[in-house]
C-alpha cells in the first residue's frame, strides 16, 4: 500500500467511525426522548389510577461500517508456512498500525511482491504459451498413433457402437447391458456386423 492509498483509507476509515458515532448519538436522543415521554404518561397514568404502557423498547444500535479492505476481491484463502523472520516482520507492519491483520498485511506483500516482480510473471506466462502449445500438438501426435496401431477406434467405429446401444429388431435399449453383446437379450436378434 503506498501512502496515498494509506491516506485515503486512514480517511475513510475516520469518516466512517464518525459518522458511526453520529447515528449512534442520534439513535440515543430519539430514545431518551421516547422514554421521557413514556416516564410523563406513566405518571400521569399512575396518579389517574390506570395501568403504565410497557416501557419502550432500546434504539438499536447503527450497524458498525465494514472494513474497508486493502485490496478488493480478496476471497480466494491460500495457506502458507513462513519462517520466524518474515512473521517477526509482518507483525511489525500490524504494531504500527500500517495494516489491520496478518491477512490483509500479507495479502499486500503479495500483490507488491507481484508487481514488483511484473518482469518473471510476463517471462512465466510466454513459457507457458508455448508449453500448452507443444502440448496439445504431443496430445494430437498420440491420438494419431494410437489410431495407426489399432490402439484407437476411428469415430465410423465409435458411431456404430452408439447406434448398436439399441436392438435394431425390437428397438430396445442395450445400454447397460455388456458392450461386447451379440445376441439381444429381449429378442434374441444377432448384434453386430456380420
Amino acid at each position: 500500500m503506498n501512502r496515498d492509498e494509506w491516506k485515503d483509507w486512514k480517511d475513510w476509515y475516520r469518516e466512517s467511525i464518525r459518522e458511526w458515532k453520529q447515528r449512534y448519538r442520534q439513535s440515543m436522543q430519539e430514545w431518551r426522548q421516547r422514554f421521557r415521554d413514556w416516564k410523563s404518561q406513566t405518571e400521569a397514568d399512575i396518579s389517574e389510577g390506570r395501568s403504565p404502557a410497557p416501557l419502550p423498547p432500546m434504539a438499536p444500535t447503527p450497524p458498525i461500517p465494514p472494513m474497508h479492505s486493502v485490496s478488493t476481491g480478496r476471497a480466494n484463502v491460500v495457506a502458507s508456512r513462513i519462517g520466524n523472520e518474515e512473521l517477526k516482520l509482518i507483525d511489525m507492519l500490524i504494531e504500527a498500525r500500517l495494516l489491520g491483520t496478518r491477512s490483509e498485511a500479507v495479502a499486500y506483500l503479495v500483490s507488491e511482491g507481484i508487481k514488483a516482480r511484473q518482469d518473471v510473471f510476463d517471462k512465466v506466462s510466454k513459457s507457458l504459451e508455448e508449453i500448452r502449445k507443444i502440448m496439445t500438438e504431443a496430445e494430437e501426435h498420440v491420438e494419431k498413433l494410437k489410431k495407426e496401431i489399432g490402439l484407437a477406434q476411428t469415430k465410423d467405429v465409435e458411431e456404430t457402437q452408439e447406434q448398436e446401444k439399441t436392438c435394431n429388431e425390437c428397438g430396445k435399449d442395450l445400454s447397460d447391458f455388456p458392450e461386447g453383446i451379440s445376441m439381444c437379450p429381449y429378442c434374441g436378434t444377432k448384434l453386430g456386423k456380420e
